[in-house]
């Protein structure tokens, strides 16, 4: 599954920013509200982190941003956008969150947007999450949630994912979750919630931020 899912999105990198168009309002909030968490000393893991673009908006104010993304594609991608703003404190690899070179203990803040929702095995993956970060520190996330509200037009299109997902032509996982739901996920795994906040964007998402106890 994982090889698929790597080529499916090697195969949207290059018109990936152009498919985000439409969300970067939503998504230039989401960004402000997240560094209202980050600080200069900070090393943070952008999970997911697809192109880039949010990496680079992330790397100022904080000491290092990391972003790891499965897709090499992606990665490539991110690379140029980094290299033409000559950013130094941003670092990108391909690979999943299972890495063996990322240190246990090692991130003040792992920032997940938009990933959750698509993971096979989410309960590891937040258990990774919650390895990777030292005592205190932050996961900050925005998940799609499925099972609330969607505005009509969206509501057709994600049953007609559904059923080409049926028949073996869309690869990705999908978690039908409620805002409930990724809550619970992640109160479950020795977090604390500091906030959680819901966004409508024809599709119902959750923005949370959690403290590592």
């Amino acid at each position: 599954m994982t090889n698929k899912t790597q080529k499916f999105w090697d195969k949207q990198a290059k018109r990936y920013d152009s498919s985000e168009i439409q969300f970067e309002p939503v998504y230039k909030d989401i960004i402000t509200k997240t560094r209202k968490y980050l600080i200069i000393g900070d090393y943070v893991l952008d999970y997911g982190c697809a192109t880039g673009t949010k990496t680079i908006q992330l790397a100022y104010g904080t000491k290092h941003v990391h972003g790891l993304d499965i897709s090499t594609e992606m990665i490539n991608e991110a690379t140029k956008k980094k290299d033409k703003a000559n950013i130094r404190n941003i670092t990108f690899s391909q690979g999943t969150i299972f890495n063996n070179n990322f240190e246990k203990a090692s991130f003040d803040n792992v920032i997940a947007y938009g990933i959750i929702q698509l993971l096979e095995d989410k309960e590891k993956v937040i258990q990774r999450i919650y390895e990777l970060l030292k005592p205190g520190g932050l996961f900050i996330s925005t998940t799609a949630c499925f099972k609330d509200k969607m505005a009509f037009k969206n509501s057709l299109e994600f049953k007609s994912y559904l059923f080409i997902k049926k028949l073996g032509i869309f690869p990705l996982h999908l978690n039908m979750f409620s805002t409930y739901d990724v809550r619970e996920l992640i109160n479950n795994h020795n977090f604390q919630i500091i906030e959680a906040e819901k966004i409508f964007f024809g599709i119902t998402s959750i923005f949370i931020v959690a403290k590592r106890l």
